[in-house]
């Protein structure tokens, strides 16, 4: 696909809600992404990993892209989650987000069984090739013990396959290579809540963070302030929510991050297993973090 126009912004990777069966909510779910965008993010995505993609049936993970399409419709950009190690069952994800609605697709990187950077450069292309909405690279080296070169992300984005990448990787140089080799050719959005300003410094276009779900306004803030020069107020406004990312980074399930979402009145249920409870210690770090933001009393 072609011709895509640049999104930039803050777009939160929604959570899902899910009934105490583990059937999604589509009610409740809605009602939280209708949240999101009254807090003044710039897009959404769904079927995330933070919407815990990976833990849903092929049947659930095509009704959460029609939730998502019905809640953002004509009001946010919607970005679906069709990422899987199959090239064929993205594809066809990919094609139903499309028909359904989306205004374009997230992929995540196959990693099992591990790919060569020409299988990864190939996977992209055969998607790109069947659908006509915008494609995004998801990369997270961290979860899936692969990454995608800056390098072959260039070469996907000058044959005109790619129009963006969520670059979840530690290492800001990774992202600062993909956008000096790309030069504006693709939407660069940072993964990681703590790098938002310092991504943004070095050409990135926007961010989709965990943290966008239970601090929308502030994110959006960083990104707001950093693009109306105020370059002070925006480094402050980071450096504000390192406490709460330290905590929530202490799990890599969803249950945490939704303790809090429950501690602030969101209705919004438990993580799919595998997971287990939290600790009261935790929960408890949880509470002082979102204090000291001024969420809670």
């Amino acid at each position: 696909m072609e011709g895509a126009g640049k999104f930039q912004g803050i777009m939160p990777p929604a959570i899902t809600v899910f009934d105490s069966e583990g059937r999604i909510d589509a009610g409740k779910t809605k009602r939280f992404l209708q949240h999101l965008i009254d807090s003044g993010v710039h897009g959404l995505f769904v079927a995330g990993s933070t919407g815990e993609y990976s833990l849903m049936t092929m049947e659930q993970r095509r009704e959460i892209i029609d939730v998502g399409v019905e809640a953002a419709k004509g009001k946010v950009p919607l970005f679906a989650g069709t990422g899987h190690n199959s090239t064929r069952i993205a594809t066809e994800l990919s094609r139903y987000a499309e028909v359904a609605g989306a205004d374009g697709v997230v992929v995540s990187l196959p990693h099992y069984p591990r790919p060569t950077q020409e299988a990864l450069y190939q996977h992209y292309r055969v998607i790109s090739e069947a659908v006509d909405i915008p494609l995004y690279v998801y990369s997270w080296p961290g979860q899936y013990v692969v990454d995608i070169e800056p390098e072959t992300v260039a070469r996907l984005a000058a044959d005109g396959y790619i129009q963006g990448i969520k670059d979840s990787t530690q290492d800001l140089d990774h992202t600062a290579k993909i956008v000096k080799l790309t030069g504006g050719q693709i939407v660069v959005l940072e993964g990681f809540e703590t790098k938002i300003f310092a991504a943004l410094c070095l050409g990135a276009d926007g961010a989709i963070c965990t943290m966008g779900n239970i601090l929308p306004a502030e994110l959006v803030a960083i990104y707001d302030l950093f693009r109306e020069g105020k370059i002070v107020e925006a480094r402050e406004k980071q450096l504000s929510v390192f406490g709460l990312a330290e905590v929530l980074s202490t799990r890599e399930d969803m249950q945490l991050l939704k303790e809090g979402l429950k501690m602030l009145d969101l209705d919004v249920g438990d993580a799919l297993m595998p997971t287990s409870e939290v600790s009261p210690e935790l929960k408890g770090r949880l509470r002082a973090e979102l204090v000291k933001l001024g969420k809670l009393r």
